[in-house]
């Protein structure tokens, strides 16, 4: 009996945990690419305000960098959305 009260009690307290930490890494995951789309875009407008094409400038780096780290994070965005939607629906 005590066994059994204590496997129950570990398996709580552990999954707890764990969609403790996952919900935590889904926000920061979400707040980062929010942090990230806002410099593409700040950095997007350095370029429009420059104005030569041909030259690479700071902003056109910090653009093209940024696409790196946010290509990933779109995915587990959309990974985080569908798996919310599903917890709803299911």
């Amino acid at each position: 009996m005590i066994a059994t009260v204590t496997t129950t009690t570990t398996t709580t307290v552990t999954t707890a945990a764990s969609t403790t930490i996952a919900a935590g890494l889904g926000l920061l995951a979400t707040l980062v690419l929010i942090a990230l789309l806002v410099v593409k875009e700040l950095a997007g407008a350095g370029i429009e305000s420059s104005g030569s094409a041909g030259t690479v400038t700071i902003s056109r780096a910090i653009d093209r960098v940024l696409n790196v780290a946010i290509a990933p994070l779109l995915i587990v965005f959309g990974a985080i959305v569908i798996a919310k939607v599903l917890a709803v629906l299911l």
